[in-house]
C-alpha cells in the first residue's frame, strides 16, 4: 500500500493528507462535543493537553533534550496562555452552539490574524485585504444577527476563540523563523498543561474511563492532523492545501445532524460563504505576499 501511495503525484498525495486533516479536525470536533456531555469544558481542555504532552514525549526522547534549547520562552509562554483560552472558548463553543455555527465563525481566524498584524506587527495592509475582511464580518453578522432575538450570547465563543487563535498564531510565525518543530510542540504542551488545570480544579470531577478514553482519542487526532497538515504543505503549495481546511465544515454539518439532530440555520449558508471566501482570499494574499519579499 505505501509503494503504491509513493508512486502517486504530489498533488494526489497532499489532497489525500490535506482531505485526511479535515476529517480529522471535524471528528475533533465531534468528539470533544461528546467529552463535554460528561466533562466541564475546561477539565477537558486540561486532558487534552496533558494527553497531547505524553504522545510527544517519543518524539522528544527520539530528538534528545537538545532539541529543545531556546532562548525566547517568554514567547512559548504567551503562546501557551492564548492557546489555553483558545481551547477552552472553543470547547465552550462545541457545548453551547451548534456544530455548524461554531465551526463556521471560528473561520475568522485569518481576518483577525490581518488586524492584528497591521495593529501590533504595522504591517501594511492594503485596501483589498480590507474589504475582504469587512465582507467576511458581514457574514459573521448574517449568522449571529445583533440585536435580534435569535441571537445567542454563546456566539461570542468562537468569535473571542479565533481571536486567541490568531494572536497565538502571530507568535508562532515568529518561532518557526529560531525553533524546531520538537520546541514548538513540547512548549506548547508543556505550558498549556499546567495552565489549563488551574481553572480545571475549580471544576473538577472524577471522569469516568469512556471519557478519558475520548480525550485520548481527541489528543491523538489532533497529533496526527498535524502531521498531516505538515505532509501536505510538504508536497503542495498553500494556495492548494488551504481549501481543504474548509471541507470540515460541511462534514461536521452533516455529521451534527446525524449524530445529534442539529439543522442547521439558514443564514449558515450565506454568511459562511462570506466568512470562508473572505478568509481564502485573505490567506492567499499574505502567501503571495510573502513570495514577493
Amino acid at each position: 500500500m505505501r509503494a503504491w501511495f509513493n508512486t502517486q503525484s504530489d498533488v494526489m498525495r497532499a489532497s489525500f493528507f490535506a482531505l485526511f486533516a479535515a476529517i480529522l479536525a471535524a471528528c475533533f470536533t465531534l468528539t470533544i462535543r461528546y467529552a463535554t456531555e460528561e466533562l466541564h469544558p475546561y477539565q477537558a481542555v486540561f486532558l487534552r493537553f496533558a494527553f497531547g504532552l505524553i504522545l510527544i514525549l517519543p518524539m522528544v526522547m527520539k530528538r534528545g533534550i537538545g532539541s529543545l534549547a531556546t532562548k525566547r520562552l517568554p514567547l512559548f509562554g504567551l503562546r501557551g496562555v492564548l492557546s489555553a483560552a483558545e481551547m477552552c472558548l472553543w470547547f465552550m463553543a462545541v457545548l453551547y452552539l451548534p456544530l455548524a455555527e461554531a465551526t463556521t465563525l471560528n473561520f475568522t481566524v485569518p481576518l483577525f490574524g490581518t488586524i492584528l498584524a497591521a495593529v501590533i506587527l504595522r504591517e501594511q495592509v492594503r485596501i483589498h485585504r480590507w474589504l475582504a475582511i469587512v465582507i467576511g464580518f458581514v457574514g459573521v453578522a448574517l449568522i449571529i444577527q445583533p440585536g435580534s432575538d435569535t441571537m445567542q450570547a454563546a456566539s461570542i465563543l468562537p468569535i473571542a476563540a479565533a481571536i486567541c487563535m490568531a494572536s497565538a498564531g502571530l507568535i508562532t510565525k515568529r518561532l518557526v523563523v529560531t525553533e524546531s518543530t520538537t520546541s514548538l510542540l513540547f512548549y506548547l504542551m508543556i505550558i498549556t498543561t499546567p495552565v489549563s488545570l488551574i481553572p480545571a480544579l475549580f471544576v473538577w470531577q472524577t471522569p469516568s474511563w469512556s471519557a478519558l478514553g475520548l480525550m485520548a482519542v481527541a489528543a491523538l487526532m489532533m497529533n496526527v492532523m498535524q502531521v498531516c497538515n505538515v505532509k501536505a504543505l510538504q508536497l503542495a503549495d498553500y494556495s492548494f492545501f488551504v481549501g481543504f481546511s474548509y471541507l470540515r465544515l460541511p462534514i461536521i454539518a452533516v455529521l451534527a445532524l446525524i449524530l445529534f439532530g442539529e439543522v442547521p440555520d439558514i443564514w449558515i449558508l450565506p454568511g459562511g460563504a462570506m466568512i470562508i471566501g473572505a478568509a481564502i482570499y485573505v490567506a492567499l494574499r499574505e502567501r503571495k505576499l510573502a513570495k514577493a519579499r
